[in-house]
């Protein structure tokens, strides 16, 4: 890789490290790098709205935002919660549609910014990048069905324990309180309660002000998979 190769994807940071773009070809992430800039979001702000024009594409490197959908009467419904490495927006602006979800800064977060019309030219002389972009798309919809899938078969236990191991910095600390857990998993409060302490009982997990702390991960990664009671007896035609 020659040092002007190299110098893009530098600027990237961890963008060029985990996630979507990590695994793309480095003149493919050097050519994003060229196309982008960055851009600092406040806790709460709103980067776009459903029903917005699809005017860029937004990959994140710190913090963390959410994902909502207008469900029923437009009320937003909390989908997901995203880590850095987590790229979205692409479909919309491929596909020149109107924002179908929400996306805000759950947390202070940056963000690298790509213009939709930076993209289709890009598309336009290089036909053979549409690739990393329908790998992107084919990734965002299996995160999407993972998530069904984890919604209608696992235990609330099961459930809880999957999104903090999935939220957690190295040091095992979770900024997230009990309430913003059961609002992420669509669970009410009091399932969420009953699940932090079960888990809190088993010494897998501590809980404090704000903030959640993993003890003991072992014991959260054995739970992942445990089911809900109820999930054999829901068969078609049962």
């Amino acid at each position: 890789m020659n040092q002007f190769v190299q110098n893009q994807i530098s600027r990237l940071g961890v963008l060029a490290q985990t996630g979507w773009l990590s695994r793309q070809p480095l003149d493919f992430q050097a050519r994003i790098s060229r196309l982008g800039h960055w851009r600092e979001a406040k806790a709460g702000e709103i980067l776009y709205l459903a029903g917005d024009d699809a005017d860029w594409m937004v990959g994140l490197a710190e913090g963390a935002v959410e994902i909502t959908f207008p469900l029923v009467g437009d009320e937003p419904v909390v989908i997901h919660r995203a880590e850095p490495g987590f790229w979205t927006g692409e479909a919309s602006v491929l596909a020149d549609q109107r924002r179908l979800i929400s996306i805000a800064a759950a947390t202070r977060a940056r963000v690298f910014v790509l213009s939709a019309p930076g993209i289709r030219r890009m598309l336009e002389e290089e036909p053979r990048h549409w690739k990393p972009f329908f790998e992107l798309s084919l990734t965002s919809s299996l995160t999407a069905v993972t998530l069904l899938a984890e919604a209608l078969s696992l235990s609330p236990r099961a459930r809880v324990a999957r999104i903090l191991l999935r939220l957690a910095q190295a040091d095992g600390s979770v900024t997230c309180s009990k309430e913003d857990l059961g609002r992420l998993l669509g669970m009410t409060r009091s399932s969420a309660r009953r699940a932090l302490t079960s888990l809190t009982e088993m010494g897998a997990v501590q809980s404090g002000y704000g903030i959640l702390s993993i003890r003991d991960r072992g014991k959260l990664e054995r739970l992942t998979g445990e089911a809900w009671p109820g999930a054999d007896a829901c068969q078609l035609g049962s």
